[in-house]
This record gives C-alpha cells, structure tokens and sequence, in this order.
C-alpha cells in the first residue's frame, strides 16, 4: 500500500513541476509582448528613425561593415573592431558585419534586432530573478516578472539626453536605446552575461557539468561583444557560496582567470581601448557631482525638502531600528513621512515641481533601507551579491556618461530590487502578527 501512495505522489509532483514550466512559458511569452509592446514607437517612428539616421558611429560602422570581406573576420580576432579604432569586440563586430550585408543603410532594420534582442534580455532577466529567489513557485514566478518589468520600466538617471532628441521624453533606458543600433555591443553582451549566471545557478543546483560549460562558453561570448562583463566575476563568488559553498574557490578561479586573459588578450590586440581609468580627483569630482548634482541644483534654488526630507526618513529607520519595530511597519511609515515631508518642507504635498523629486527620494530611500534590512537580518543571500554586482557595474559610468552605460547597470538593479522586496516579502510572513494571521487562516480552513 505505501509503494502505490509513493508512486501516487511521485506522479503528482512529476504533473507539479509539467504545470510550473508551463506558468514559466506563459508569463515569459507575456513579458516578451509586453517588452515589445512598450519599446516599439521608437523602431517604427519615421521621424526618430530620420533623426538617428544622422549619427555617426551608425554611419562609420555600417559603411565599414558594408566594405568589409569575409577575409576581414580575422583582423577584429586580433585588433581592433569593426570601426577600426579603440574598442577589441570581435563577436560585435562580426554581428555587424552580418547586419551590413543584410540590411545595408536600412537602420530600421537594424533596431529591429535590437527590439528582439531586448525582449529575449527580459525574459532572461525574468527567469534569472526567478532562478534567485526564495519561496513556493508562485513566490518566485512574481519576483521573476517583477525583475523583468523593473528592468523594462526603469528611468533614465538623466533627466534629458540632449537638446531635440526624441528619445528624451521617454527617458527609459530600454525604451531610448532602441533607435540606436550601435547599442548592440551592450543589448548582446548583457544577453550572454545574464545568460552565464543563469546556467551557472542552474550548475549549482542541479550539478550537472553542462550547465557549467554553458555558463563559461556564455561568458565568454559576453566578453568578447563588450567589456562590461567583467563585473560578472566579482558577483560570482557570493553567488557560488550562496549556493554550493565547497564550490567557491574553483568557480571563481575559473571567472576570474578568464577575466584576466580577456582583459590581456585586449590590450594586446587593441592597447588605445580605453579601459578602467582613475584619473585623481578628477574621477573622484565627476563620481560625486553625478551623485548629488540634482539634489544639488535644488538646494542652489533654495528647495530644501530633499535633504529635510532625507533627514526625516533617516530620524524615523534608526527610532524604529532602535525599539525594534518590525521593519514592514518601518517600511509603511517611511512611505507615509514622503507626502508628509512634502506638505511640512515643500509647502503641498501635491505639487507637480515636488512629485519628480520626492518619488526619487522614495526610491533612494527603499533603496537604502533595504540595504539595512540585509544587515540586520544579517541576509547571507544572493542579494548581497547583487549589491556586489551593481557597484562594480557602474565603474565604467565614472568615466563614460551616456544613456547606454546604464543598460548593464539597471538590469543588476532590477534583480537586486527584486530580490529585496523577496527579502521583504519573507520577514513579513515570519513576524509574529503575521505569522499569527496565517497560523490562525489554516487553522479556520477545514
């Protein structure tokens, strides 16, 4: 009788996870339309098409693309790019030399691989997310979708990105790098990038070899389209020892040492690429006014309720921490004092001129508050890898401003986001007021 009840559920929970791949097909064909949905005026506008048809990397890259032969590959293997200058990006140049045969001058054409190449970017970013999170699979069906939507949503950290661009109203990374093509090298490397954590958490998981070349060979790709996938290897240890700790030191060795043969082979290949630079206190000025030159600006016009504000949430999360209020209740209170602040310090918690700042302080202060939650819960999880992962991807933005540095950046802050509110989500169910309701709801069901 107890082999039958053993194959019984044996059956059920093979019919459990048919069914839970199948919600993971749904919500990521859902995310593909929505992705495609959201960033497609700007491939299909003729006038910003006509508008970005007039730069010149496009132009300098098609017309090299275009003129070049298939006894050219070999030259970007061993120099400099497709361009001809600065960059080592063999794996972009050899995919723009496919787009130049195909496609010629027709940059629509182009942006359209670009619009694909973004949505397949969130789903990886939504099973990545769901890969990462903690709880039952609808838990982590909704932190997965959540990482995918945050990405694809996330505003520029710039408020305009050049006088008569029509990509500037929209002010959304994703949405605004669509018209551009050359912003492949990014869209790809990314693409692989998220691609190689993935295999590798799957590695880790269910320790099968595979996964782990697939994760090396994914790597590698997204090195060879762009640079910025040398932050990988700094989140890759904590990832390993969140997962498989006996694993730390092999795996990381394996990322690292790539990184370092990438980063020879490239100032070998091509030495003027510009690479990480530290140029003094120059570096030091450009990081801080990047920082602070909004909340600058206003405090320069007299508008203090940022920093009072500010102020007002610091008071509130350390008087909290101190009596040791549950942090969801911190979390409501911290929400209520930005309207609050707004009436005390800005004169109208309603005013348009105090919405766009006070929603920013709202997200500065989510942010930080749950990079506290981590360290008094003392979280030993994926999400301080990711805190990891999004510092070291903005050392490039130091010294390269641009809408399209932020494309790596805000895919890390999407997953760290995501995985907060997870970490949110799980205090909240294990506090005792909460837990109470859940204990008391199982206890009425019959």
């Amino acid at each position: 009788m107890r082999e039958v009840n053993t194959a019984e559920e044996t059956c059920e929970d093979r019919g459990s996870r048919e069914a839970g791949r199948w919600w993971y097909l749904y919500v990521a064909i859902a995310l593909v339309a929505v992705s495609l949905g959201l960033t497609a005026e700007q491939v299909f506008d003729a006038d910003t098409q006509e508008f970005f048809a007039t730069n010149g990397d496009s132009i300098a890259i098609a017309e090299h693309a275009i003129a070049a032969r298939w006894t050219d590959i070999g030259s970007w293997w061993r120099g400099p790019w497709i361009q001809h200058e600065m960059y080592y990006r063999p794996l972009s140049s050899m995919l723009f030399f496919a787009e130049g045969q195909l496609f010629g001058m027709d940059f629509q054409r182009y942006c359209i691989v670009s619009w694909v190449a973004n949505a397949a970017n969130v789903v990886l970013l939504f099973l990545l997310g769901a890969s990462l999170a903690r709880g039952s699979r609808k838990v982590r069906l909704v932190i997965g979708a959540l990482t995918g939507m945050l990405f694809l949503l996330a505003r520029h950290p710039e408020i305009c990105q050049g006088i008569g661009n029509p990509s500037a109203p929209a002010a959304r990374v994703t949405w605004s790098v669509m018209p551009w093509w050359p912003v492949q090298t990014d869209i790809f490397s990314m693409l692989f990038g998220v691609l190689s954590l993935l295999l590798l958490d799957r590695y880790l998981m269910v320790k099968r070899n595979g996964y782990l070349v697939g994760a090396v060979v994914s790597f590698v790709a997204a090195l060879l389209f762009k640079e910025m996938a040398l932050c990988l290897p700094l989140m890759v240890p904590l990832l390993v020892l969140y997962r498989r700790r006996e694993k730390v030191l092999g795996v990381s060795a394996i990322c690292v040492g790539l990184a370092a043969v990438f980063y020879a082979v490239r100032t070998l290949a091509a030495p003027g690429a510009s690479g990480l630079e530290y140029e003094g206190a120059r570096s030091l000025m450009k990081l801080a006014f990047y920082a602070v030159n909004q909340l600058s600006a206003l405090v320069l016009t007299g508008e203090w309720f940022p920093v009072l504000g500010a102020l007002g949430l610091l008071v509130i999360v350390l008087a909290m921490t101190w009596r040791r209020v549950e942090w969801v209740w911190t979390s409501l209170a911290v929400l209520v004092w930005l309207p609050v602040a707004g009436q005390l310090f800005g004169g109208n918690f309603a005013m348009c001129s105090l919405l766009g700042p006070m929603v920013k302080l709202c997200v500065v202060g989510v942010f930080w508050g749950g990079i506290l939650l981590l360290v008094l819960v003392r979280d030993r999880g994926v999400s301080v890898a990711l805190v990891i992962a999004v510092i070291a991807v903005c050392v490039p933005v130091v010294n390269r401003i641009g809408t399209h540095y932020w494309y790596w950046p805000l895919a890390f802050y999407a997953l760290l986001n995501a995985s907060l509110l997870n970490r949110l989500y799980e205090v909240v169910v294990q506090s005792d007021e909460f837990g109470w309701i859940v204990r008391r709801k199982s206890i009425s069901r019959p």
